[in-house]
């Protein structure tokens, strides 16, 4: 196989298709600002369509001293493309593998996020609105290393090909973005596959600590909740804790329509920073802690931590999330009787001390 230059097409979908299996929108996400009017997935599928027949070509005319050199590219194009494979390697099974940046997942992404957007926007009637999408860290990093690894220069995130696709979408509905004085952002949490709204009007900025247990502040998680005391405004979670966990060090929330400088309810004490908008909104919610230092009392006979009281101990545990807390925690003999959020530090930190200086 030529190990010519890879300035040209061809040469780079197959050095990309060696080394990763890409589904055919990701594929053509890799060219997608050559070529107008084409969907990624009409390029990535052109592309591999032109692959298969040009390695077919070579096998026939004995350009291919070893048939192995193809497999990978062949069970990197996905399954859709097995036909050469099924002819030159009948003996062996086809590896079906997943998608490299999107876990073949990216049209069921699309679906989930349109179905989700229209219900809102049928509940919410006629309003101005922008389609945006919140990628999970790994999923950032991922792919800001596969582009620059690669020298992919004519490159689109996922982003926005997943919003662009949605709009289109929701224009046949008979809701079509307005780019121009949008009333609202309409935003897909990939992580989550949950959407939520960030006005464009100004909404409040506080800082807020739980000295309580088991009160939530969604009512969604209970019927005591801190959203109870807010009669109905909006309010916007960056992240929390689960409601059994205090929350000790200061951690952000949004409120709309609301101006009081300091709050107190239902073991919450919110202190006001002030009136953010747009792409302060959108920072604070994409800021997660790196790290959080969580205080857990436990009952154990094992030594283990601080002795408090008998076989109650102490735990100073340092963990990326609550998730990753109860992992660490699991191989721990003994009863867990209390857990409370002490510290946390990460970009969110940054953001609240640019805001608060």
């Amino acid at each position: 196989m030529s190990k010519n230059s890879l300035d040209n097409l061809e040469e780079k979908a197959l050095e990309l298709l060696k080394k990763y299996p890409l589904c055919d929108s990701c594929l053509g996400r890799c060219f997608a600002k050559l070529g107008y009017r084409f969907a990624n997935k009409e390029r990535g599928k052109a592309i591999k369509t032109y692959l298969v027949l040009e390695l077919d070509r070579k096998i026939k005319d004995h350009e291919l001293e070893d048939l192995n050199e193809i497999k990978e590219i062949l069970f990197n194009m996905g399954k859709e493309y097995s036909g050469i494979f099924e002819i030159y390697f009948s003996n062996e099974k086809f590896q079906e593998r997943t998608c490299y940046i999107c876990n073949s997942e990216i049209e069921e992404i699309k679906e989930d996020f349109f179905k989700k957007a229209l219900d809102f926007l049928k509940k919410r009637g006629k309003v101005k609105y922008v389609l945006g999408v919140k990628l999970s860290e790994q999923l950032s990093r991922l792919e800001n290393e596969f582009i620059f690894s690669n020298g992919l220069i004519y490159y689109e995130s996922i982003r926005n090909e997943i919003k662009r696709e949605v709009g289109k979408m929701l224009a046949k509905e008979g809701y079509e973005p307005c780019i121009e004085n949008p009333d609202i952002d309409i935003i897909y949490d990939l992580g989550t596959r949950s959407i939520y709204t960030i006005s464009k009007k100004y909404k409040t900025l506080y800082l807020y600590s739980r000295l309580s247990r088991r009160v939530p502040i969604s009512s969604w998680y209970g019927k005591d909740s801190l959203e109870e005391e807010f009669n109905g405004k909006e309010i916007l979670v960056p992240f929390t804790e689960p409601s059994e966990v205090r929350i000790l060090d200061e951690y952000p929330l949004i409120i709309s329509d609301e101006d009081r400088e300091k709050i107190e309810a239902k073991g919450y004490f919110m202190r006001k920073i002030g009136k953010i908008a747009g792409r302060e909104i959108s920072a604070i919610m994409t800021a997660k802690p790196e790290k959080r230092i969580y205080s857990v009392l436990i009952y154990s006979k094992e030594e283990i931590g601080e002795k408090v009281l008998g076989n109650i101990r102490l735990l100073t545990v340092e963990a990326r999330d609550f998730k990753e807390l109860k992992e660490k925690l699991k191989d721990i003999k003994g009863e867990i009787i209390s857990i409370d959020l002490i510290e946390s530090e990460g970009k969110h930190k940054i953001l609240e001390n640019k805001l608060t200086s």
